[in-house]
């Protein structure tokens, strides 16, 4: 179910059926899954055309719907393999419907991206609440990053990486914690900006956040590029135009609320 306003709007029914699809064979392994496990991965995108979707499904011979102590379970049916791939493969579940269309309502009034062709009905990371997302689109292979703020700790963050075909969460830890990959790569940030002078403000790029700390930013950069999303939002750094394709950032002065520049910088 999406929330526009005062208005809510159900998850088209094909979407639903790639989804539950999805959960079953999309990771390439043959998964059995019972119905209140289904729901639990819904979370708050449940409604009732999910259930619509699963039923049309096992309707249709495509699921099999098996029941053990009372739980009832689901699986694809291996001879409508080809029929569920079918589904599973077809980008154009990942559509929008027209009534939705026909509202203006486009994934940016959630976060900062817009896109409208990535289903984004992944189970999202436990204990943590939605805060933002941004959108790419490198080689026109759009990728959705969702950021999010634990519910007891709003200084530890955890990123929920959506492709058209697979999903993926990063924790980055803390920064109330020194060690955490955040709080590394804030540190890194704050030594780019400032070198030995910390009364110095000078600009970097992604690039050399990646070239400081490779380890901290893993090998395809995906936690630098969420860090500076995260620090930027924070009003922690700020943009300082372009180098060729790339951002500059400097810092701002604001820091984490528990320490001063000082502190970081002597860590």
């Amino acid at each position: 179910m999406i929330l526009t306003g005062e208005n809510f709007h159900m998850t088209p029914i094909p979407n639903w059926k790639r989804w539950i699809i999805y959960n079953l064979i999309g990771e390439g392994v043959h998964n059995v899954l019972f119905d209140d496990q289904l729901k639990k991965l819904c979370g708050n995108n449940y409604d009732e055309n999910f259930e619509i979707a699963l039923n049309s499904l096992v309707d249709n011979g495509i699921l099999l719907k098996l029941e053990t102590n009372r739980r009832k379970k689901y699986i694809v049916n291996y001879d409508k393999l080809i029929e569920a791939k079918k589904i599973l493969n077809d980008n154009r579940n990942w559509k929008l419907s027209r009534e939705i269309q026909k509202t203006g309502w486009r994934s940016d009034q959630r976060g900062e991206g817009g896109s409208d062709d990535i289903h984004r009905f992944y189970s999202e990371p436990e204990g943590y609440s939605f805060w933002f997302n941004l959108e790419e689109n490198p080689r026109k292979k759009k990728s959705i990053y969702n950021i999010y703020r634990r519910k007891t700790d709003d200084l530890e963050f955890a990123a929920q990486i959506l492709t058209q075909k697979h999903s993926k969460i990063l924790y980055l830890g803390s920064l109330r914690h020194n060690h955490s990959v955040i709080s590394i790569l804030w540190r890194a940030c704050v030594d780019l900006s400032t070198g030995t002078d910390p009364k110095r403000n000078r600009n970097f790029i992604l690039q050399d956040l990646q070239d400081k700390e490779r380890k901290a930013c893993g090998n395809n950069r995906q936690r630098g590029k969420i860090a500076l999303a995260i620090f930027k939002k924070l009003e922690f750094i700020t943009e300082q135009g372009r180098k060729g394709n790339s951002t500059l950032y400097t810092i701002t002065g604001k820091s984490p609320p528990f320490s001063t520049l000082d502190d970081v910088i002597n860590v």
